[in-house]
């Protein structure tokens, strides 16, 4: 059976959309976002994504992985090539323009494009790649808070999970859960911007659920 880890990105490379960014555009990520929940499945335009790095010594680092607005994942071409050697959700890789602050004339700053490419490593679990029948529903645990939002939850999968998943999430969760085999070929080509933590063993300063999951 396949063990799978909780893969976090890092924040010590992060960005955000431009403030001169069109939010308006045809392309942009909202309209994304509105065609897949009407049509269950990626639209026919790419979208137009872009991300400037912060200015900031403790956040501007240029990873293979970059914290940011970029859904699911903003990556290197590095990163890219790996994926494409594993078993993912159905999915698309989309440009994205990324940009840091540089120093004109040792005063100045300003944005330049870095010239390695970067992709949004883009995946829906909601309405393409759905899991719930995955799930065992009748023994899945979910407790919820004062305002009804679930809080901490145990998670039993059935016989339609597919082990051969590198990658995936679900509706129940916060995280995203990559195999042990990613995991390892990740370490090995030494890919910056991101840790490892065993399933159920992390939690955020805000509680998210991070349930633990059960195979049957």
């Amino acid at each position: 059976m396949t063990k799978y880890y909780v893969i976090h990105v890092k924040d010590e490379s992060a960005g955000e959309y431009p403030d001169t960014y069109d939010w308006d555009n045809p392309c942009a990520p909202s309209k994304l976002r509105e065609y897949i929940r009407e049509h269950n499945d990626f639209p026919p335009f790419i979208p137009k994504l872009e991300l400037e790095i912060y200015d900031d010594p403790e956040f501007n680092k240029i990873n293979d992985f970059i914290f940011g607005p970029i859904k699911k994942f903003c990556i290197s071409e590095k990163v890219k090539g790996i994926l494409s050697n594993f078993n993912l959700p159905k999915h698309r890789f989309y440009p994205v323009k990324v940009r840091v602050p540089k120093k004109y004339l040792g005063i100045f700053k300003v944005k330049k494009e870095i010239e390695s490419p970067y992709y949004a490593f883009f995946y829906d679990s909601f309405h393409i790649s759905n899991m719930d029948n995955c799930i065992d529903f009748d023994n899945t645990i979910v407790t919820k808070d004062d305002l009804g939002i679930d809080k901490s939850t145990k998670v039993f999968f059935n016989n339609n999970f597919d082990h051969s998943l590198d990658l995936f999430e679900i509706k129940l969760s916060w995280m995203t859960y990559v195999s042990e085999r990613l995991k390892d070929k990740f370490i090995e080509e030494k890919v910056s911007g991101i840790e490892f933590s065993e399933v159920n063993e992390r939690q955020y300063v805000v509680e998210r659920p991070n349930p633990k999951l059960v195979w049957q």
